[in-house]
């Protein structure tokens, strides 16, 4: 190949990309077509993020593979604080136990 060459490929390149099928790939304004194809591709890009969000979820979430053991003692440590903080609450009459069942409803989830 040429050094001359490179120019004219380039120009057939961008020709090629100038095309009415690749314009607008990979979200298109939509003309020219009816709805269906755009909730198809709506629905596609929500599936991708649905699988990422899984699969992280899967990786570092509750009981996941790469989930730090020291995170979930900390929050264990932090969850039985506030509970004894709550209790003592309760036993000095300053939440009746409405009160206390839902802030420890609200601390265990």
């Amino acid at each position: 190949m040429k050094l001359l060459d490179i120019p004219y490929f380039t120009a057939e390149f961008f020709d090629f990309l100038d095309s009415p099928i690749w314009r607008a790939w990979p979200f298109n304004a939509g003309y020219g077509e009816s709805i269906l194809p755009a909730i198809a591709r709506l629905v596609f890009v929500s599936f991708i993020f649905g699988l990422i969000i899984l699969f992280l979820r899967v990786l570092f979430g509750p009981n996941g593979y790469f989930r730090d053991e020291e995170m979930d003692r900390e929050a264990d440590e932090m969850r039985a604080d506030q509970i004894a903080k709550l209790d003592v609450l309760l036993e000095n009459g300053e939440v009746n136990e409405m009160e206390y069942q839902l802030e420890l409803k609200k601390i265990q989830s």
